[in-house]
């Protein structure tokens, strides 16, 4: 069953507890059948059982597609579902706008990082379509953290060394920065274990990761949702900006 209360949006206790550690837990968001369908659909894909154009992984962090919204009528529902809407402009102080999705298959691993570097302004929608445990690969989150320092593009020398890629300059310059201010914040990580259909809200500077995935190659199907506030002018991409109506637009009008 669906909480209700979602619908409404957040409580005055969740809406301190958010602005305090910079993240929130929503309870029972969606439905197991919706959840499982939508895991249905995702392994049906990843096997071939269906087809669907442009689908495609990215497995830099483990199994995962990016953007999965722009041709899955599935993924854009999830993204722009009005259970979401209310809780997230709670948190922004603000109507959101969704600009990113990223699915996930398995727990990713992925070392401390904060979204805003990737996506100024932004905060996220974490769902859970299945039971994440310590098992498979749960959240690692910075309480507070999104308080403290964000490293910025400008705070990375962006000059590539002759030969190294994308991802060797995230491991060589940027991680280690995040790592930095990890140490100085001086406040120990959680890990985020969720019910299926549970969504966590959390602000894109907050420092977060993936924990160690305990049994390797367990399923732990995950939808990632990034959001920026409507007024938010720091837009550059040629993705779309999509209103929980649907409307959208590619660049900043007021």
């Amino acid at each position: 069953m669906t909480n209700k209360s979602q619908n409404a949006g957040l409580t005055e206790d969740q809406k301190a507890f958010y602005q305090e550690n910079g993240y929130v837990i929503l309870t029972r968001v969606f439905s197991p059948t919706e959840c499982q369908d939508f895991v249905t659909h995702m392994e049906e894909l990843q096997n071939g059982r269906k087809q669907l154009e442009h689908f495609g992984q990215q497995s830099n962090y483990g199994s995962r597609t990016f953007n999965q919204h722009l041709y899955d009528p599935w993924a854009l529902d999830f993204l722009i579902h009005p259970r979401l809407a209310r809780p997230l402009a709670g948190c922004m102080g603000d109507e959101a706008e969704a600009i990113q999705t990223m699915h996930f298959y398995q727990g990713s691993e992925h070392p401390r990082h904060q979204d805003q570097y990737y996506l100024p302004d932004c905060m996220s929608a974490w769902i859970a379509m299945v039971d994440v445990t310590d098992t498979n690969g749960p959240l690692c989150l910075q309480p507070g953290s999104h308080r403290g320092r964000l490293i910025t593009k400008r705070d990375v020398s962006m000059e590539f060394s002759l030969g190294e890629t994308y991802e060797e300059q995230q491991t060589n310059r940027y991680f280690p920065a995040v790592e930095q201010v990890f140490a100085e914040n001086g406040v120990e990580e959680t890990e985020l274990q969720a019910s299926q259909g549970d969504v966590v809200l959390f602000h894109g500077r907050l420092i977060h990761g993936g924990a160690k995935v305990k049994d390797p190659g367990s399923p732990r199907h995950a939808l990632a949702c990034h959001y920026i506030p409507y007024h938010s002018e720091n837009w550059d991409r040629d993705w779309p900006r999509i209103a929980f109506n649907g409307n959208r637009r590619t660049h900043f009008q007021s």
